[in-house]
């Protein structure tokens, strides 16, 4: 029994990290994809509109169910608006108003929010072991984003408050998500109908025709967007939120904190980019703190 717990952990532990590494890839397509023109509101509500509609045409197709009890319509609603459609709104926001590195490093604060609401709400525990995690956690993806050097961070108040606001959103996620599943909602069940109230809401905010302009835009503008979706939102949450079934949520935000260790290691594969032994010593320091949660 001991032996089937344990394989289930390190399934939860692997897929949380698939998470973690795809989203890893946001900040830079983002750059690209704000260099067209597109406003963050309109790149949240593209990329959560095709990720909804991806999944719910999956879901028909296989024959999943997929239904919101009518006295979780307040949970499913406070988790699309303030963990999907908030957080896509903060975190894109804050990458347009200051630079990748500023909003990764305010983006893991998640870890501190998601332990503190997990202690409060879902009375998981707070050990020594999660908050010496989450120290070497922050100061690792302080040295891998090289934020020690002059002129990396770039802070503004709005630019701040958005970065801080993601941090929060972000961890918030896997204490809605802990709350859905143990309602009984499976884990497609709860990223679509998550993500379907995220898009009534963004739509809402920002109409669906304001993004008419676009339908002319260059080609890889779109495959970038397409990118976004599927595999940084849909992908990802769907990994995320698997992993949850089988560990804590405090320590499941703290595992994810390998996107940033992942985009350092990309951009070195494929934009030839060097790493420094200060970012070597962080990315030492955040897979520390990683393994750390596998115990």
């Amino acid at each position: 029994m001991m032996a089937v717990i344990e394989k289930q952990k390190r399934r939860g532990f692997l897929l949380v990290v698939l998470a973690g590494a795809l989203w890893g890839t946001t900040g830079t397509l983002s750059k690209y994809i704000f260099a067209f023109g597109v406003d963050p509101m309109s790149l949240a509500l593209l990329r959560i509109g095709i990720s909804f509609f991806s999944l719910y045409i999956f879901a028909l197709i296989t024959g999943r169910r997929v239904r919101v009890k009518q006295e979780d319509l307040p949970l499913f609603f406070l988790f699309g608006l303030v963990s999907v459609a908030l957080f896509n709104i903060a975190y894109l926001t804050a990458i347009n108003l200051t630079t990748v590195s500023t909003a990764v490093v305010m983006l893991y604060t998640a870890p501190a929010f998601s332990m503190i609401l997990a202690r409060i709400i879902l009375k998981e525990s707070l050990t020594t072991k999660k908050i010496v995690a989450l120290i070497l956690t922050f100061i690792g993806i302080f040295l891998v984003m090289e934020a020690y050097r002059p002129g990396q961070l770039a802070l503004n108040i709005p630019g701040v408050i958005a970065g801080l606001a993601s941090g929060f959103t972000y961890g918030a996620y896997s204490i809605f998500s802990k709350g859905a599943i143990r309602r009984g909602y499976g884990t497609l069940e709860t990223v679509i109908i998550a993500l379907g109230m995220a898009m009534l809401i963004l739509s809402v905010l920002h109409p669906p025709w304001r993004l008419m302009p676009l339908v002319g835009a260059p080609f890889m503008l779109w495959v970038f967007v397409v990118a976004v979706a599927v595999f940084c939102t849909m992908l990802a949450y769907v990994f995320f939120v698997s992993g949850l079934v089988h560990i804590e949520a405090g320590k499941a935000t703290l595992i994810a904190a390998i996107e940033p260790v992942v985009a350092i290691l990309v951009a070195m594969v494929f934009l030839g980019e060097t790493l420094t032994i200060f970012q070597g010593v962080g990315v030492v320091a955040v897979l520390a703190a990683i393994r750390g949660q596998l115990d």
